[in-house]
């Protein structure tokens, strides 16, 4: 796009050469020197081409012609930093010229080849077209920190979502440790038979139900309540 561009420019350039440009033009382009260099480019040599308009530049003042054939070799040549200087040395010489403006767009084409070879490629020369930079990159801020947000606030929801997992005090906070005068708890095995209750149970251990709780306490890790018995055949602890 870059190089069909600065084509169709060097061409438009040409055929407003073929009228009025002699008229224009400054005492370099008789330099032999530039005579040179444009049989230099006719011949596809474009670096020797642009080493005799630089002689030129170097030998005179006010060389706008010359200044403006660099620009277009390190343009083809794909070095738009110093084509663009000498572009905008040919405006300034000659700010009014039939040319100028076609020289601006030059520049502009240069401009967009520079954004094109930085590192990453941050932007093709068809997406800048003629927008504001400086906007498409606020645009592209905007979008990033908007993502940063709806991810911030997924995270949150899905913390919201688990559950803490349950510690092991939880489990036993109803579980004696020790008995009344501190000494550590001891209990008995008893296997589940067929027919047994927490009531029975305890009315069979001990001579009442009032062990109800503490058997249910002692094995929370087999039973989930005190209507839940497990399996017969079971092994249960018995609080002595």
């Amino acid at each position: 796009m870059v190089r069909a561009a600065f084509v169709f420019m060097v061409l438009l350039l040409a055929g407003c050469d073929d009228g009025n440009r002699a008229d224009s033009r400054t005492l370099d382009v008789e330099d032999e020197d530039f005579r040179q260099g444009q049989n230099f480019y006719k011949q596809g040599e474009v670096r020797k081409a642009l080493e005799c308009y630089l002689k030129v530049i170097d030998k005179r003042k006010g060389a706008a012609e010359s200044n403006l054939e660099a620009g277009r070799m390190y343009l083809e040549l794909q070095d738009p930093l110093p084509a663009i200087y000498h572009f905008n040395q040919y405006i300034r010489m000659k700010p009014t010229s039939e040319q100028s403006n076609l020289v601006r767009q030059l520049i502009k084409t240069a401009e967009k080849q520079f954004m094109q070879n930085l590192p990453g490629r941050p932007m093709e020369p068809d997406a800048l077209g003629g927008s504001d930079l400086n906007a498409k990159l606020r645009n592209l801020q905007n979008e990033n920190e908007k993502l940063k947000r709806e991810l911030a606030d997924y995270n949150r929801a899905q913390k919201g979502l688990v559950l803490p997992p349950k510690t092991t005090s939880e489990k036993t906070t109803d579980a004696p440790k020790t008995t009344e005068d501190g000494k550590p708890q001891r209990f008995r095995q008893y296997t589940i038979a067929k027919g047994d209750t927490l009531n029975s149970i305890s009315k069979k251990n001990y001579g009442d139900t009032a062990h109800v709780s503490a058997i249910f306490n002692a094995n929370r890790d087999k039973m989930t309540s005190v209507n839940n018995l497990p399996k017969i055949g079971t092994v249960i602890l018995l609080p002595e």
